[in-house]
């Protein structure tokens, strides 16, 4: 009986979390055609911005990012692009030496010695910039060439304290993992993010094509050095100081895609540890209950209610097989999966059919999003028994390997 009572509340919590979430991606869905309203401010002075670029063993990538970073169209005079290496063997250190060597006005290069993880490598960075605005960017991104005047936009108006930009995949079409990954992201951007900010909702920093304002970092303090998702814990701490993120999806920039099982594994577990000690530390958010905070701790849940969905997988099994005459409990627990398996599926067919024209091939790897979700499942539940058995911390970076489809990425991946 008391197994039974806790099964029937971990499901109806993973049941309130699809319609939660169903309803924030139909917003985002209903809107993906209507422009994101921004601030009617005249921009009167352009800020100057402190670009930060981490990086560690980035030589397939690094030069593509900073020529994209003296490819954007703003004042060089209100640019600065710190570089802040982890201890690189590649060769990834000495490209960038020779970017600071042609353009020392422009370029400032910083070795940590050793590295120590993305957030103390930006706050050794932080202390070398100069601007009003601290950008940062992946090393394998390739910014648009506006991105700086578009953000001004969001940045005239004074209370907005953070901005983050879109990211879209600059190797799409490398191989079925890679459009998988970029379908998923997709959904992240043009349905949920932006459900969320028509819906005055959390936005969650995302650790790239990201804006902050110095003065925040002044008022609220630096990166958590001790987390796993430094972007994520900031715009919580930002949320609860009163403030939030603004979610601008015409500020965009390209990054590579995962192209391996192994990258992304690693990958996700970094993000759902991080995810779930993060949504423990910041639980006193419900102190202070209001809209954001509330949405911020549900959206927190995330990778756990991912390990609810692949227990309530086994449970349905167990049940069907061992106990379908006895659980009243076999239909309720069918009933989720059908509705996460539909939510899913309709994702996919939304984003499908708002690419003109429908290509057959995109319509083929509809089903395959389901697979990809529950193998995301099994990723998530080795990281919530990392995060259970409190083995040791590691900042893993993601490996890229330098793919890259030409193409105006921003735009053609935009739905």
């Amino acid at each position: 009986m008391i197994v039974d009572i806790i099964t029937f509340v971990l499901l109806s919590v993973l049941l309130f979390w699809v319609v939660y979430n169903g309803a924030i991606i139909y917003v985002g869905v209903r809107n993906i055609k209507k422009p994101m309203p921004k601030p009617k401010l005249e921009v009167t002075e352009l800020p100057k911005y402190s670009i930060i670029v981490p990086t560690k063993n980035e030589v397939s990538v690094i030069k593509r990012c900073l020529e994209g970073f003296l490819a954007v169209d703003y004042p060089r005079s209100k640019l600065e692009v710190v570089v802040v290496d982890g201890a690189s063997t590649d060769g990834t250190q000495e490209v960038c030496l020779e970017y600071e060597k042609h353009y020392p006005d422009f370029f400032k290069v910083i070795s940590e010695g050793s590295a120590h993880g993305k957030p103390a490598a930006l706050n050794l960075a932080l202390k070398h910039t100069t601007g009003d605005v601290i950008a940062v960017f992946d090393a394998d991104s390739l910014p648009e060439s506006n991105i700086f005047n578009l953000t001004n936009e969001y940045f005239a108006d004074k209370e907005i304290m953070a901005v983050q930009g879109r990211t879209t995949s600059i190797n799409e079409r490398s191989s079925v993992l890679t459009r998988v990954i970029a379908t998923e992201e997709k959904a992240w951007f043009q349905m949920l993010l932006s459900g969320r900010e028509r819906l005055k909702l959390f936005v969650p920093l995302n650790g790239t094509c990201q804006f902050v304002r110095r003065s925040v970092f002044e008022r609220i303090g630096v990166w958590d050095e001790n987390s796993l998702t430094e972007d994520v814990e900031y715009a919580l701490r930002l949320v609860e100081k009163g403030g939030w993120v603004k979610y601008a999806p015409d500020v965009c920039s390209g990054q590579e895609t995962p192209s391996t099982m192994r990258s992304l594994i690693n990958q996700r577990t970094r993000w759902y540890r991080g995810y779930m000690e993060t949504a423990v530390k910041y639980g006193r958010l419900l102190g202070n209950i209001n809209k954001r905070t509330l949405d911020a701790e549900i959206s927190m849940g995330g990778p756990f209610m991912m390990v609810i969905s692949l227990l309530s997988y086994i449970n349905w099994f167990l049940v069907a097989v061992f106990f379908s005459q006895r659980s009243p409990l076999l239909n309720f627990t069918g009933l989720v999966i059908v509705l996460t398996a539909v939510s899913l599926v309709s994702i996919g067919l939304a984003l499908v059919a708002s690419e003109k024209p429908i290509k057959k091939r995109n319509v083929l790897l509809v089903p395959s999003i389901y697979f990809y979700w529950m193998f995301q499942m099994f990723i998530a539940f080795w990281a919530f028994l990392k995060f259970a058995f409190r083995r040791k911390r590691v900042w893993t970076k993601t490996a890229k390997d330098g793919s890259y489809v030409p193409g105006d990425a921003c735009k053609q991946n935009l739905i």
